[in-house]
């Protein structure tokens, strides 16, 4: 099988390759590079925070190799011992390997490539397409419209900033000098067709309540986040974002299997967690069905040798599935992530559902009661917890019959009610008057 063939089949289908595990940090590095165009190689910080304890490494990775060629360069002093130089090679790379993504790019042998948690433009570093092109995706539709435009300006003001203190710790490593980069020459170079757009205005208009809300979590974030903040919270925001294009894409708006139902109790032996666990496998198959019909709709006409293939040798079954668990378990949407073995199911982590709120609350609004919010995260990210008046009978009509209002979806909307109190969004004014707000929360 022609693997690009089998490209243009993943672009055609969602308009990314979902054939491979993508962090968000890989999404960040697509996303980033197609706003800047700038594409850095930072050698010099690669070969100091891409190591392993207990591995032998070479050349200059090994650490008198880096230890002589940092010297050399002037990037430390000539009066730093070795052995003072590993001890800051660990804190670095505690800082700009926070999502595990960091290898050896510049020696003898290829690594995974190398994608840097990082709070500035230089640290983006396009060695391979970790992301599937999943971050120039998304840049390509939000480019269609003004809320769109507007975020992107405040990634670009954010990114370009120099200031923050993360960057200036790794300053002297760091080099000024970088590469143009063209992410549609790539992504067409690279089997994925083009971006034609009048597909591109349909998915921004389909997505426009989503895009607005993360313009919202935007303006929320610059006025709240501390510099090296802002731009992790729009990350694990288009992360959300990109999970519910996928849903959309591939679910016909009848189909209720969109439904994202969010289990807060923390009790793996619980109701909600069982059916959780049916939400979240019942959503996975229904986008890799989708397959299916997007042939039917005609769209792999460029690429049928490959949706033959698939048919005859992979049981109709295009690889998503890991593309799918990567982006909801590392994004927090779903748990959980130590096993790749056990049933996952939808849960919000801290991070993700302080995201999630600040992306359907506005500062300017003041207060608001906790079913508005409830039927925010719904009608924009597809997240239900039982909370609203009409979920238990929403729920029992597409099949989650086993729920009980007052022994599980009551207990799971307080379990919510308890961790956004606990992130500062949520005042309990009593019993009866919860509300929600956008105050001082980053």
């Amino acid at each position: 099988m022609n693997k690009k063939e089998m490209t243009t089949l993943f672009g055609s289908a969602y308009g990314f390759n979902t054939d491979r595990r993508s962090k968000p940090v890989h999404f960040a590095t697509g996303f980033f590079l197609a706003i800047t165009g700038r594409n850095y190689e930072q050698r010099a910080l690669n070969k100091t925070v891409a190591f392993s304890d207990g591995k032998e490494l070479q050349g200059d990775y090994a650490l008198q190799g880096l230890h002589a060629l940092l010297a050399r360069d002037g990037k430390i002093e000539t009066t730093i011992d070795p052995s003072r130089l590993q001890v800051l090679r660990k804190h670095l790379r505690c800082l700009v390997d926070n999502d595990d993504a960091v290898y050896p790019s510049y020696g003898g042998k290829a690594g995974f490539g190398c994608d840097y948690s990082g709070s500035s433009g230089d640290f983006v570093t396009r060695l391979k397409d970790n992301d599937g092109f999943s971050g120039f995706f998304a840049w390509s539709v939000l480019r269609q419209t003004p809320p769109g435009l507007e975020i992107l300006g405040l990634a670009k003001q954010w990114i370009d900033q120099s200031d923050s203190s993360w960057r200036q710790v790794v300053a002297p490593l760091l080099d000024s000098d970088y590469q143009e980069y063209d992410s549609q020459v790539r992504y067409e170079s690279k089997g994925l067709g083009t971006l034609e757009v009048r597909r591109l205005k349909r998915i921004a208009k389909a997505m426009a309540p989503q895009t607005e809300a993360i313009l919202t979590l935007c303006k929320n974030s610059d006025a709240l986040s501390a510099p090296e903040t802002k731009l992790r919270v729009l990350i694990v925001g288009m992360c959300i974002w990109l999970f519910r294009y996928l849903v959309k894409e591939g679910i016909q708006q009848a189909d209720t299997r969109g439904l994202v139902l969010v289990d807060m109790l923390g009790d793996s032996s619980s109701k909600m967690r069982s059916q959780s666990r049916w939400s979240y496998s019942r959503l996975r198959e229904a986008l890799v069905q989708a397959f299916a019909r997007f042939y039917e709709e005609g769209r792999f006409e460029d690429c049928t040798a490959a949706w033959k293939h698939i048919l005859e040798n992979m049981a109709g079954r295009p690889k998503f599935d890991e593309f799918f668990r990567e982006l909801t378990l590392r994004s927090g949407v779903a748990q959980p992530r130590a096993s790749r073995i056990a049933a996952k199911h939808f849960e919000l982590q801290p991070e993700t559902l302080r995201v999630a709120a600040l992306s359907v609350l506005s500062l300017s609004e003041g207060m608001i009661p906790i079913t508005e919010l409830l039927e925010r995260f719904y009608r924009t990210w597809g997240f239900c917890f039982g909370g609203r008046p009409e979920d238990a009978a929403l729920l029992e009509k597409i099949g989650y019959s086993a729920l009980d209002q007052d022994q599980d979806l009551t207990p799971n909307t307080e379990a919510l009610i308890t961790l956004l109190r606990d992130l500062g969004l949520v005042t309990r004014f009593s019993d009866g008057l919860v509300m929600c707000h956008a105050k001082d929360t980053l």
